[in-house]
């Protein structure tokens, strides 16, 4: 990050003032050559920006094996899912050459949150998207792996989108009562019913704000042939198009109706204004998207490392 001038480009939209803020905030940290920052499992309290070396990421598969999911080099983080969700770390890093750099308490981040500072929500977007597009990248192998447990495979049922709903929202809402801001964030969107099958997004599509699950459950999943490769079930309470929200890229998997389910959705423009009016609630809001996000990242590396575990097996059994 040389002399700290900017934030790195993973940190993108945060203004000079509020990386000030986060420096200020910051204490530094050093790992030497093949000591381990954290393992899988650990207590997640703090993010890492590494400023000088080179760490990598691995998480245990099938087998108790290490898979390296990727490699952190200066300029970039670290240990973001700390900041956004209060789970045990998801993989091991270790430092592959002398490291240093900055880090973040979790417990110092989510304080200021609270108080409504500036630095802190806009670092929170950041993290947001930087998860985002590490989930979708974990997506993208999972496709280009080509190797895939059976019992993942769904039959793949691809029909009509979803249609307007006569239901009542605000009695579907009901049951989501912990989601602060619930019966404001239904009345927003348009209540929508899926039935078993309907295509509610396909690869590729550009997105167009998210979907809230109130009733049934929704699949997405990876298109192979007549079957799909199922990633993640969205139930309800769950928001649907989060990874493509929050780094405005598209839609990365096939999303269907795995049962009749009833939506809102929620348009872009809706999405905005609400983040115009900041409504005393919008903080709840943003935490439940930060949750899944991360939730949505810890289930794609599970799945990309069960695909990785099954390559290694079939390679193995090749060579046998």
């Amino acid at each position: 990050m040389g002399e700290r001038a900017q934030a790195p480009a993973q940190l993108a939209g945060l203004d000079r003032e509020a990386w000030e803020a986060l420096l200020g905030n910051a204490l530094p940290f050093a790992v030497g050559a093949g000591e381990v920052l954290f393992r899988q499992g650990d207590h997640a309290d703090a993010l890492y920006l590494v400023e000088a070396g080179l760490l990598e990421i691995a998480a245990r598969i099938p087998g108790d094996d290490n898979a390296v999911i990727s490699a952190i080099r200066p300029g970039e983080l670290v240990g973001e899912f700390a900041l956004l969700d209060d789970g045990p770390r998801s993989a091991r890093v270790r430092a592959v050459e002398d490291t240093r750099g900055l880090v973040v308490s979790g417990r110092r981040f989510r304080a200021l949150l609270a108080d409504g500072s500036g630095w802190a929500m806009q670092l929170g977007h950041a993290l947001r998207r930087l998860v985002a597009a590490r989930t979708r990248q974990t997506l993208e192998q999972i496709v280009a792996e080509g190797h895939f447990d059976p019992h993942a495979l769904r039959q793949l049922h691809s029909g009509p989108g979803p249609s307007p709903s006569r239901s009542d929202a605000a009695v579907l809402a009901h049951g989501l009562a912990r989601l602060k801001g619930i019966g404001d964030i239904v009345q927003a969107g348009a209540l929508l019913e899926a039935r078993r099958g309907a295509t509610v997004a396909a690869p590729g599509d550009r997105q167009d704000g998210l979907f809230l699950v109130l009733r049934g459950a929704v699949r997405a999943a990876v298109p192979r042939g007549a079957m799909a490769e199922q990633v993640f079930v969205f139930g309800p309470g769950c928001f649907v198009g989060l990874t493509g929200h929050s780094d405005g890229g598209p839609q990365p998997l096939l999303v269907t109706a795995a049962e009749q389910a009833q939506l809102v959705h929620l348009p872009a423009v809706t999405l905005a204004a609400l983040e115009a009016d900041a409504p005393p609630w919008l903080p709840v809001l943003h935490a439940a998207f930060g949750r899944q996000l991360v939730q949505d990242q810890r289930k794609a590396n599970r799945h990309l490392g069960r695909s990785l575990s099954l390559a290694r097996f079939n390679h193995a059994g090749e060579l046998g």
